[in-house]
């Protein structure tokens, strides 16, 4: 079939969810009513539509949600790798009330399969409040540690992470502070000078990342990485999941 709608264009990372604890979905933008994720912006008229068929296209996925009202755009995301259909879409509605009648209606069939519509809207950003400290030296005492970064803010807590095999204090710290703002300060630049160590700034990633990273480095001094949340502007852009299983549809999506 032939496409007869203009493409989507995707932003750089700007997350937005479905309600009704749908996943996490990449910022989009349009020509018509354009959109900045990163201030936090909700577009009343934008759907997220999921578990649709590998031979719906975009021109299908418009013609069905017009007679709703008028559809100024839509897209359907697509595998990369195998340029088939992941099995979700998002169409945008002229005018919000449109969205309401789709929403209205119980059911939803489209190419022969009960398709799942949810509103979408920005999600707001958490608070960037942690950060790593790599290369430090496991001899520096957390009275120092607590003096040079205190400069910044003040600070929540401060984590020592020990070396179990040796119960001796690693090469990192992790610094929790009240506010955001002296997270930013810091992150100005990437080298501080502590207790006589240069040390690499990072925001705090989340514990899986951490393991990889200590995984593939051996651990010990100057292995970074981080637990806790990262903040979305931070690490890990959203995802809206992995491709479907040849066969099925990705009908729960969750993010990477």
């Amino acid at each position: 079939m032939s496409v007869a709608s203009t493409p989507l264009q995707e932003v750089s990372p700007g997350p937005y969810r479905a309600m009704k604890d749908q996943p996490i979905i990449t910022g989009l933008c349009h020509s018509i009513a354009r959109i900045n994720a990163s201030k936090n912006e909700e577009d009343a008229g934008k759907m997220f539509v999921g578990g649709l068929s590998w031979d719906t296209s975009k021109k299908d996925l418009k013609d069905y949600f017009t007679k709703f009202g008028e559809v100024t755009d839509c897209t359907i995301k697509m595998d990369p790798n195998t340029g088939r259909s992941r099995g979700f879409g998002f169409i945008l509605f002229k005018e919000p009330a449109s969205v309401e009648k789709v929403l209205e209606q119980k059911e939803h069939r489209l190419d022969g399969r009960l398709i799942d519509p949810k509103k979408a809207m920005a999600m707001k950003k958490d608070p960037v409040k942690k950060i790593f400290v790599g290369g430090l030296n496991p001899e520096a005492t957390e009275e120092k540690i607590r003096e040079y970064f205190g400069e910044f803010g003040e600070i929540e807590a401060i984590e020592l992470p020990m070396d179990p095999k040796t119960n001796k204090r690693r090469g990192f710290v992790f610094i929790t502070f009240k506010e955001e703002d002296p997270v930013k300060k810091i992150l100005e630049k990437k080298f501080h000078n502590v207790s006589g160590s240069k040390c690499e700034i990072k925001v705090a990633q989340p514990k899986e990342v951490y393991q990889q990273q200590q995984f593939s480095s051996g651990g010990g001094r100057g292995s970074y990485g981080g637990r806790g949340r990262s903040g979305r502007g931070g690490q890990g852009s959203a995802n809206y999941g992995k491709s479907p299983r040849r066969g099925g549809h990705q009908n729960n999506y969750k993010p990477y």
